[in-house]
C-alpha cells in the first residue's frame, strides 16, 4: 500500500528514513513529504499556510492509483486530518503519531504546547553522535511561517468514517481516554471518529527516531488487508 508520511513541522522528509526502509521492506511504498518551506534552513516561509501544507498532502493521495493510508507525526496530525476530510474515499486508515486530529474551528495546535526543546537522553545521545539529526533538532527550533496560524475547516462527514489509530508517545492512551471523556481539545474530534485505535508507544518527541522498529510495525500492522473493519476500539501497547 502507498504510505503518505507526513513530518511534524520543522522536520522535513528525511526524518522518516527508517520508519520507511521498513516499510518497504515489508513491501508496502513509503512517500515521505517534505512540506513547503522546509527544504532547507534558508527557505522563505513567508505566507506559508495551512493550505498550502494540506494541498501538497491532497495532491500526493491524487498521484496514487489506489487507497492510501497517512500518517502525520506531532503538529502534522491536523494537517493529515485536514486532508482526510478532502479525500475521504481515499484514505484507508489515517495515523496520529504523537498528535491528535485537531477539530473544526480550532487550529493545529490546539491542546498541546508548541514546545520544540523537548527531548529524552537517547535523543540527547543519538544527537551526539549522528550530525544529520543534529540539524534537524536545530531547525526544529525554527520559525515555521503561518502553517499552524490558520483554523482548521472540515465539512466532510465522511471524514468521520476513515479508520484511526491514535499512538500516543509523550502521553499515555488512557490520557486520551481522558480527554476524549471531557470532549474537550484536544481530544474533541475523536469522540466523532466511528473506528478510533489507540496503541501506547512511550517514545518521546521523534517516535521515528527513538523507536523507529515499534513505529514501522505499528503501521504495518494497522494497514488494512481487507474491507474497512466495523465500528470499534481496540488498545494495545507497543
Amino acid at each position: 500500500m502507498d504510505v503518505i508520511l507526513v513530518p511534524g513541522l520543522w522536520l522535513d522528509g528525511s526524518s522518516w528514513q527508517d520508519v520507511a526502509t521498513r516499510l518497504t521492506d515489508a513491501g508496502h511504498v513509503p512517500h515521505p513529504l517534505t512540506l513547503r518551506g522546509l527544504t532547507a534552513r534558508s527557505a522563505d516561509r513567508t505566507g506559508v499556510m495551512l493550505a498550502d501544507h494540506v494541498a501538497l498532502i491532497v495532491s500526493t493521495i491524487d498521484q496514487m492509483s489506489g487507497p492510501v493510508a497517512l500518517v502525520g507525526h506531532a503538529e502534522a496530525c491536523g494537517l493529515v486530518h485536514a486532508a482526510v476530510n478532502r479525500r475521504p474515499d481515499r484514505v484507508a486508515r489515517a495515523f496520529h503519531v504523537g498528535g491528535l486530529p485537531s477539530a473544526d474551528g480550532t487550529y493545529v495546535f490546539t491542546g498541546f504546547a508548541a514546545d520544540a526543546h523537548r527531548e529524552t537522553p537517547e535523543l540527547r545521545s543519538r544527537c551526539a553522535n549522528d550530525s544529520v539529526l543534529a540539524a534537524l533538532r536545530e531547525r526544529q527550533r525554527e520559525s515555521h511561517g503561518n502553517g499552524v496560524d490558520s483554523l482548521q475547516k472540515l465539512t466532510d462527514e465522511q471524514r468521520l468514517t476513515v479508520p484511526t489509530t491514535i499512538v500516543a508517545t509523550e502521553y499515555e492512551a488512557d490520557d486520551v481516554r481522558r480527554w476524549m471523556a471531557e470532549d474537550d481539545d484536544p481530544a474533541r474530534e475523536l469522540n466523532r471518529l466511528h473506528d478510533v485505535t489507540l496503541i501506547d508507544l512511550p517514545a518521546g518527541h521523534w517516535p521515528q527516531f527513538e523507536r523507529g522498529a515499534d513505529l514501522a510495525r505499528i503501521i504495518v500492522e494497522g494497514l488494512p488487508t481487507h474491507a474497512r473493519p466495523a465500528v470499534a476500539e481496540t488498545v494495545g501497547r507497543a
